[in-house]
């Protein structure tokens, strides 16, 4: 029973240190998460953006990973930036939710390239349901209370380097660990991560762009995470991509601008590892409301970031 409950609950830690390592989670289409991996995104783009994100991961696995998000990102002024994230994130027994706030500066380095820092505040909360397992030992006494974290306070900073056609940045998006009441998970639950990135724009002609874009990110004592996207823009209105992931999985996106206010995107992606033996398919839809003006700061539009 013990060598059982001991099994049980590496596996639950093993959940929520994936979570960490993945930022809670791993997006396929990043524009419409840019806040949670970096906080110096915030107000980068040229227009005031509202969107909403629903991931299914690992469709027709129990307890596969879902996720859905609301993102608000504002320019308050051409250096000043404002950003909200409302995140509710299900792995297993393993539900977490989160509400965040970012800010970020952006300063003028010449005539062809920006600089932005920025930070991030967030309050969290992750509950492990053990009850809802089932077990091989009847009333196991290990499995018949629910971890509550309660809220938590996690903080997160980053950098981000741009001009019109290119882009790089680097963050710490969550700093600090989940803990839970009379309960050490600090072996099992790893560092924060590192982010790194980088993409632009290659114009092929009047009518195609080429936007590629790699991220990197880094957690202590885990395997490298490496996701690469190859995205072509027709006309400006019409996304298509493929998209790999270390080891991981590889898929495709396609995205539609209806007006210059609506954006619509899907993804599909399939598992290269053994996952692919019990599920093929994990689905990502996203929607991008955007408004206020276009504003060319400091002479140049800005990139569009990611996807």
């Amino acid at each position: 029973m013990k060598a059982l409950a001991i099994q049980f609950g590496f596996a639950i830690l093993v959940s929520i240190s994936s979570l960490n390592a993945q930022l809670d989670p791993s997006f396929r289409q990043n524009q419409f998460n840019v806040l949670v991996l970096n906080p110096a995104q915030t107000g980068a783009n040229d227009r005031n953006e509202i969107s909403i994100n629903a991931l299914k991961s690992w469709v027709g696995v129990a307890g596969a990973p879902k996720t859905i998000s609301a993102m608000g990102n504002f320019n308050v002024t051409d250096q000043l930036g404002l950003g909200v994230i409302v995140m509710n994130d299900e792995i297993g027994p393993v539900k977490s939710n989160r509400i965040s706030l970012s800010s970020a500066y952006h300063l003028k380095l010449n005539r062809k390239w920006m600089a932005s820092v920025g930070i991030s505040g967030m309050v969290a909360n992750v509950v492990v349901d053990r009850p809802s397992v089932s077990t091989t030992e009847l009333n196991d006494p290990h499995m018949q209370s629910i971890l509550n974290s309660g809220s938590q306070l996690r903080a997160g900073f980053g950098g981000l380097l741009y001009t019109k056609n290119f882009y790089v940045g680097a963050s710490q998006p969550l700093i600090g660990s989940v803990k839970f009441a009379f309960t050490n998970m600090n072996q099992y639950v790893p560092n924060p991560s590192v982010v790194a990135y980088t993409g632009g724009i290659i114009k092929m002609n009047n009518q195609w762009n080429f936007r590629p874009n790699l991220v990197y990110r880094y957690v202590k004592a885990f395997p490298v995470y490496l996701d690469a996207t190859a995205l072509f823009t027709y006309d400006k209105k019409i996304d298509m991509g493929l998209t790999y992931q270390l080891k991981g999985a590889f898929g495709a996106i396609l995205g539609i601008e209806i007006n210059k206010a609506l954006y619509v995107g899907y993804s599909y992606t399939y598992p290269t590892t053994r996952l692919n033996t019990v599920t093929s398919q994990s689905h990502e839809l996203a929607v991008r409301m955007r408004f206020g003006k276009s504003k060319k700061k400091y002479g140049f539009q800005n990139p569009r970031f990611f996807n």
